[in-house]
């Protein structure tokens, strides 16, 4: 869809969160002003609470951004795992009675056989309802999450599918849910960056969201074989962005640094295949080490050159920050790549699936195993781990310890320092690594309202 104007990209939204906490009551003078008959039925106000407070986490996160809903019965299963607040089809009643009056704007969803496209129907607060958003304050100790939220997904298809817990699954359980509580009582942000919304390769639109971000366990058939951890704001940007902004990112607006795995990439491409790489300086020239680690994942994965430029072509802004760059160009650049990688040149195109993403989630979920029981704030934004200055040592060291039993590496790993923010600070690393560029007000007031 050719995008014309922020106020109607439909793709700027994000899927309607039945597993909020609908223990709260910061928004019960609004829900006061809504009239229906229907107030009565604790039912239909279950499910126009919810809606009501998603409309304002969303409208909070980013003013353009929309809530996707599904208007069928299908979309919904009350005794679901994963649905705490059995959550039903009433939610269509809801939408159609705010649509009538007037408190929403509604657009409808579609499928279309031709292009096998389907879109589920947007909404967002109306002018009327946004009217009332302007005149709360969202509180500072609040829950957003269900007390029996489910962190932990198995998944099949795409779809969401029900297990059986066991000995395993509460233990990534408990860790996952602790994780949340700490990812609740912490900011992460770019002080430099003015927008509500980062924008990826693709164009897609990521808000930087406190109210929306819960770090899932997704996992296929086994919780410990395959699976991810999604669902922040921070795992959605991309390394284009990355690139640019590594050192701009801080913790709870303090002295931050983050450990760069990249550079670990050659002892994991040693273990996994053994083959000796190391990165060429006519490559480092030209792409980032997070960029040159992601093209020979690519190209190993890739089932021949056709495919690796395809793909690429698609992703051209991630490597060569020029979504517009002649395809000629890209492919120029990908047959240099391939030369000044000629001494691993005979691993690309096996079409092997060489998983460096789950390679970095099993490290990251190991470091949690031991920085959540110990209330040290980490995060795993691509291919760096970062965290408090403060803790810097105790993640160091733990993460050497994983990484000689994950790839025998034995020189282990260290951090870089973050740009430093804080105007306070007098000594010399503050003044070594202060920014001189301006924080941008949306920063300011994030901060403000997180003191």
């Amino acid at each position: 869809m050719k995008k014309t104007d922020d106020q109607i990209d439909f793709n700027f939204s994000r899927a309607l969160d039945i597993q909020k906490n609908l223990d709260v009551n910061f928004l019960d003078t609004i829900l006061a002003e809504i009239k229906t008959d229907k107030k009565k039925n604790s039912i239909f106000f279950k499910h126009l609470k919810l809606v009501i407070l998603e409309l304002y986490y969303c409208w909070h996160e980013s003013k353009n951004q929309m809530l996707a809903v599904s208007m069928s019965k299908r979309g919904y299963l009350s005794r679901s795992r994963y649905n705490p607040n059995k959550i039903s089809s009433y939610i269509i009643k809801v939408v159609h009675f705010l649509k009538k009056e007037e408190y929403i704007q509604f657009f409808p969803g579609f499928y279309d056989s031709k292009t096998n496209v389907s879109r589920l129907s947007r909404i967002k607060a109306s002018k009327k309802l946004s009217d009332f958003f302007e005149k709360v304050k969202l509180p500072k100790a609040i829950k957003f999450n269900a007390v029996n939220r489910e962190y932990l997904i198995k998944t099949h298809g795409g779809k969401k599918i029900e297990f059986s817990d066991d000995y395993e699954t509460q233990e990534i359980k408990e860790i996952i849910k602790n994780y949340n509580e700490i990812i609740s009582k912490v900011i992460i942000d770019v002080p430099l960056w003015e927008k509500s919304f980062i924008e990826r390769y693709d164009n897609t639109k990521v808000a930087i969201s406190h109210t929306g971000s819960q770090a899932n366990y997704i996992f296929l058939e086994n919780t410990n074989k395959e699976f991810v951890l999604q669902g922040c704001w921070w795992n959605r940007i991309d390394i284009d962005f990355l690139n640019s902004y590594s050192k701009q990112i801080i913790i709870n607006d303090s002295p931050t640094v983050y450990f760069d795995f990249s550079e670990k990439f050659n002892d994991f491409l040693k273990k996994k295949l053994g083959v000796e790489n190391f990165f060429k300086k006519r490559d480092s020239e030209k792409y980032s080490n997070t960029q040159i680690c992601y093209l020979i994942v690519k190209a190993v994965n890739s089932k021949n050159f056709e495919s690796f430029f395809r793909s690429t072509v698609v992703e051209r802004k991630k490597f060569f920050s020029n979504e517009n760059l002649p395809y000629l160009h890209v492919k120029k650049n990908l047959e240099k790549f391939i030369k000044n990688n000629e001494n691993i040149a005979n691993i690309f195109f096996q079409n092997f699936r060489l998983n460096w993403d789950g390679f970095l989630t099993t490290v990251f979920f190991k470091l949690l195993k031991t920085t959540v029981p110990a209330n040290i704030p980490v995060f795993l934004i691509k291919d760096k781990i970062y965290c408090p200055l403060s803790f810097s040592e105790i993640v160091k060291s733990k993460l050497n310890e994983i990484l000689k039993s994950l790839i025998n590496e034995k020189k282990g790993i260290g951090f870089k320092e973050c740009v430093i923010y804080n105007y306070k600070s007098k000594s010399f690393f503050s003044k070594l690594f202060k920014s001189n560029k301006s924080i941008s007000k949306r920063y300011l007031k994030r901060v403000k309202d997180f003191r």
